[in-house]
């Protein structure tokens, strides 16, 4: 299940858009939300425009060369810039620079004299903003999408589906450096469901893990019985799908 960027116009509460969709094949790199409040306007050619410029012209290296993550501040005062930059930990270097590069192409056409800005792709994100945001949990709003594929055991699969998101959870927040979990589990001898969680770096365990529980708790209600589901945070994203959809 590859989400539709007609889909995914806007973050709300995560019940009021889990969105029904068919299964589809977009480019990991195709922009699936782009966030970008019209109150934060600033002043074209001015400071903060200027630090900016500079912010998103190097976070695109330096996250690629830096495990697939990156964040930094440039100028100060009121006109500092906070950025950060992430890839899914299973997409190569060369991939994660792919899509930030064009998420930076894109922030200047979706979101132009914007302060404040944040687009998802299926394999990175980038996030900006006047200003700190770095470390905290951000669940305010979410974005949930369902397949429209039923599942045939929906008993078993509701079981192993919240043991394993469960497991990825922990996972993901405790044991791996990157934030990141991905895993299957057995619905019958011949399917699995697959499963992935991630959290921005910028965030400390505890923090990851709640971040996290949310989604997760929802997405099994709303999507309950469908083969795929997927909810988005600004600071955490889960998935599950009958097909492996992430790099083994």
């Amino acid at each position: 299940m590859a989400p539709s960027p007609r889909a995914m116009r806007s973050l709300r509460p995560l019940y009021s858009l889990f969105l029904l969709i068919g299964a589809a094949n977009a480019a990991a790199d195709t922009l699936v939300h782009t966030e970008c409040p019209s109150d934060t306007n600033y002043t074209r050619g001015g400071v903060f425009q200027a630090n900016l410029d500079a912010l998103l012209s190097s976070l695109p290296a330096a996250t690629s060369v830096a495990s697939g993550f990156a964040q930094n501040a440039t100028g100060a005062a009121s006109d500092k810039a906070y950025g950060l930059a992430q890839c899914r930990a299973d997409v190569s270097a060369s991939d994660c620079r792919t899509c930030l590069d064009g998420s930076v192409r894109d922030a200047a056409t979706k979101c132009p004299g914007q302060k404040t800005s944040m687009l998802i792709y299926d394999n990175c994100l980038l996030r900006y903003s006047n200003s700190s945001f770095f470390g905290a949990a951000d669940t305010s709003s979410m974005l949930g999408l369902c397949n429209t594929g039923n599942v045939t055991q929906p008993e078993l699969f509701r079981t192993q589906l919240g043991a394993l998101m469960s497991n990825l959870t922990r996972r993901a927040a405790y044991s791996s450096p990157r934030m990141f979990a991905a895993g299957a589990a057995d619905i019958t001898s011949i399917t699995k469901v697959y499963g992935m969680a991630q959290c921005t770096r910028d965030l400390a365990g505890d923090d990851c893990n709640r971040c996290l529980a949310g989604p997760v708790s929802s997405i099994l209600t709303a999507c309950d019985g469908k083969q795929g589901g997927q909810s988005i945070a600004r600071s955490c994203s889960i998935r599950y799908e009958v097909n492996l959809f992430y790099n083994a």
